[in-house]
């Protein structure tokens, strides 16, 4: 996304109708969130290998606010790498964007240049200045989603990990994407209400494909997926299920998925209807396992 003159960004709540507005706290999506792949050189992996992991406890150790950092490979391609950042806000951001810089050992790793860049999707609570930072940076494209619905939380809810992140693209049936953002922002009311481990749920729509949301989900730990349904909550039950007729479910939907084990079924199944849903397409990833570079996250990391 680049700006036009004087054009103005609001990115700071969720583009649905009045009633399902977010309540006070939920609607600020501050934190930011960098997500993508990143190519590496056919003879530097291993090199890319040390100089990410100094680099990733540089940026950690330096930045209290970043409460993520993380790398790993792809189970198709082995010199792709999944990239992870998640920090309290883009300002907090602000001195990072550019990095690694030529003069970091990191960058010499990466084969991207600027004419074929990498891209690395940002969601959360970036703004124009962000925007404004981020256009000149060499063999790196970000480009940046617009929330229709949802929140992010600033900290990790008062309890520990091992989080859950989960990277998914659903499609939604045609005509159906502001109901979709209306009856989502109800379900996530209520989870901000009722689930403090909860700490993101948010949707953001594709600019290519019309019918396709990219669906964001961060949990503190297992315990807090487990109660993101609660068959014994009626009202979340009648809401859920409204938000979900709005999905198209001949489709599964996919993405990724890091935790520190994916093993229950409940992780790869629909939490409304699992006998009519195919099965979700994910990669799965372990912290700690397969390759993982970079730092453990810590969702209540620098929480006053």
């Amino acid at each position: 996304m680049k700006l036009a003159k004087n054009e103005k960004i609001d990115n700071s709540a969720p583009q649905v109708l009045g009633e399902a507005k977010a309540p006070t706290g939920a609607a600020e999506t501050t934190p930011a969130i960098i997500y993508g792949k990143r190519r590496i050189k056919d003879d530097m992996l291993e090199e890319f290998k040390i100089q990410y992991q100094a680099f990733s406890k540089s940026v950690y150790e330096s930045n209290p606010d970043v409460k993520a950092i993380f790398a790993f490979p792809d189970k198709e391609e082995p010199l792709v790498y999944w990239h992870v950042i998640w920090v309290k806000s883009a300002n907090a951001f602000a001195n990072y964007w550019g990095r690694p810089t030529e003069s970091e050992p990191l960058w010499a790793t990466y084969k991207s240049t600027a004419e074929d860049p990498d891209t690395l999707i940002v969601y959360g609570g970036w703004d124009k200045d962000t925007l404004a930072k981020t256009q000149n940076i060499p063999c790196v494209r970000y480009d940046f989603k617009k929330s229709m619905a949802g929140f992010i939380k600033a900290d990790g809810g008062g309890e520990e990990g091992p989080a859950l992140f989960g990277f998914t693209m659903r499609y939604v049936k045609p005509g159906q994407m502001k109901e979709l953002g209306t009856s989502f922002q109800s379900v996530c009311n209520l989870w901000y209400e009722k689930i403090p481990g909860i700490l993101m749920a948010a949707a953001f729509p594709d600019e290519k494909n019309p019918n396709l949301v990219h669906d964001l989900r961060l949990f503190a730990n297992h315990s807090a997926f487990l109660a993101h349904v609660d068959k014994s909550d009626k009202e979340l039950t009648e809401a859920m299920g409204r938000w979900f007729e709005n999905y198209d479910t001949s489709i599964p939907f996919s993405g990724q998925l890091y935790a520190a084990s994916t093993k229950d079924d409940a992780l790869h199944t629909s939490s409304i209807k699992s006998s009519s849903t195919p099965r979700a397409q994910l990669e799965t990833f372990h912290f700690g396992k397969f390759g993982m570079l970079g730092q453990m996250p810590n969702m209540t990391r620098n929480d006053s």
